[in-house]
């Protein structure tokens, strides 16, 4: 390990003596082991051309040293060579979507003015190299998602001293979040997501006074849940931590991040209400809390989120009414409340805000009508009410709103007849009315050219089958079963 340091120490002076040929050189010897079997690009890259510095994907300052190198979405198949150390002026090297793969070479962490490092979206595996103390002293951002990076994670990132951007997800790392993480001075930007980390999350994490953004979820598994510290990060606007196995309650002090605009949590097993304090939260504008065992009801203090666009509380254990403030979030576009035990009737307003894109309360014990003005922008595309107590008849505006996608109105108690627009959507692929008390014939016109999927079964529809079903072109499934129809139910051609 001491022969290792005195090579990083020394890296300066052996490059400065050995690399008789330049930058010129390094990119030939570079090319070699860039471009791997099956590989291709870098074609221009000639030891018989004289200007290196037009070379695809090369930057030079005006003394022809290569200070940027882009080869990105080049398809190189081969590996990065212990070479790149030789372009000792190298500020921007960006390699992502290259194919490339193997070790990283510790050539890099000696690199006096590297910036800026993307290897993203590579198969780079193996260890993160060892970075010994001195090392990355100018790397701002480093990228290395989604790659196949294993072992601990670096240690020796916490000690570079402008890192700003750090983001190691998507990879194979394991063990625990080290804490001299925490320590690193200008962090803006965190993401751990989509590896192999357990223990719990560390709660002096919160003394990253600068972060803004901070993904640690998806695949790690950590014990224990939400560090109550975390409201001390005055400077955070995203925070995703799904699907990483915490537990125990949300903590109230999140309510303390005013600058927050996303908030993930959702596929975890937290528990407890839903802290009222988080309806401080007045910047908030995605919030997902869905697939955990939350109880109680919605606050009424998220009245005041009047940037909220997301709701997700889907698959809780969420009880009471579907607050009357939930139709006047401004700002509303996806609302799911589906597997909860919410009941009485749903807003009135609902949809009147004109931005509603998806409704989806499936699978609850909501009564009363269907709002009637849940498509008054004209952006409705998922409703999903199915499996309620809903009574009353279909409100005829929604056979006008031409943006539908999916109609999912099934196992309630609607009545009356079917709106003769819900049959002739441009753009909807499911019309599911099973199991109500709808009346009436089908109309004769039924030209939904995108609908694979028409189920009116146990109903009380009377009359024949239109003809128009046999020519609906993506028609796959056709239920007419448990009606008073004076024909037999045809397959679908």
């Amino acid at each position: 390990m001491r022969c290792l340091g005195l090579l990083l120490v020394l890296s300066p002076l052996f490059f400065a003596v050995s690399d008789g040929d330049g930058d010129h050189g390094a990119l030939v010897k570079l090319k070699a082991a860039l471009v791997g079997p099956g590989g291709s690009g870098l074609g221009d890259w000639a030891a018989a051309s004289p200007d290196h510095c037009s070379f695809s994907g090369v930057t030079c300052d005006e003394d022809s040293h290569v200070v940027a190198l882009n080869v990105s979405f080049v398809h190189l198949n081969g590996s990065l060579p212990p070479e790149i150390g030789l372009l000792r002026h190298l500020v921007n090297l960006t390699v992502s979507c290259a194919g490339l793969g193997g070790s990283l070479p510790v050539e890099l962490a000696a690199l006096p003015s590297l910036r800026l490092l993307n290897i993203s979206n590579n198969n780079f595996s193996g260890e993160f190299p060892k970075v010994e103390p001195g090392g990355f002293p100018a790397l701002e951002v480093i990228d290395a998602y989604n790659n196949n990076i294993s072992g601990p994670l670096p240690l020796g990132l916490a000690a570079a001293p402008l890192l700003r951007y750090l983001h190691l997800g998507g990879n194979f790392f394991s063990g625990v979040i080290p804490e001299a993480y925490s320590d690193i001075p200008n962090l803006e930007y965190l993401g751990l997501n989509g590896n192999s980390l357990t223990g719990r999350v560390p709660p002096s994490l919160s003394r990253l006074s600068k972060l803004k953004e901070m993904y640690i979820g998806h695949f790690n598994v950590y014990e224990g849940g939400i560090p109550r510290e975390f409201g001390r990060l005055s400077s955070l606007v995203r925070l995703d931590m799904a699907g990483c196995g915490l537990s125990g309650t949300l903590p109230a002090s999140l309510g303390q991040l005013k600058r927050l605009d996303s908030l993930f949590l959702h596929i975890n097993r937290l528990s407890g209400s839903i802290p009222p304090e988080l309806g401080g939260l007045s910047q908030l504008e995605f919030l997902d809390f869905s697939i955990n065992e939350l109880t109680g009801e919605i606050p009424e203090s998220f009245a005041e989120l009047k940037e909220l666009k997301l709701l997700n509380l889907f698959m809780n254990h969420l009880q009471g009414i579907v607050p009357p403030f939930i139709g006047e979030l401004p700002s509303l576009v996806k609302l799911e409340l589906w597997e909860n035990n919410f009941s009485s009737e749903l807003p009135e307003s609902l949809g009147m805000n004109g931005r509603l894109v998806t409704l989806d309360v499936a699978s609850n014990r909501i009564t009363g009508t269907i709002p009637p003005d849940l498509c008054a922008g004209g952006r409705l595309e998922r409703l999903v009410l199915m499996d309620n107590g809903l009574v009353g008849p279909i409100p005829e505006k929604l056979g006008g709103c031409k943006s539908l996608t999916r109609v999912r109105l099934g196992k309630n108690s609607l009545n009356g007849s079917i709106p003769a627009g819900l049959f002739d959507l441009p753009s909807n692929d499911m019309l599911e009315l099973n199991d109500n008390n709808l009346s009436s014939e089908l109309p004769t016109v039924i030209a939904g050219d995108k609908l694979r999927m028409l189920i009116l079964s146990n109903n009380s529809i009377t009359g024949s089958i239109p003809p128009a079903i046999s020519n609906l072109p993506a028609l796959e499934r056709l239920e007419l079963n448990m009606n008073r129809r004076s024909v037999v139910s045809r397959h679908c051609p």
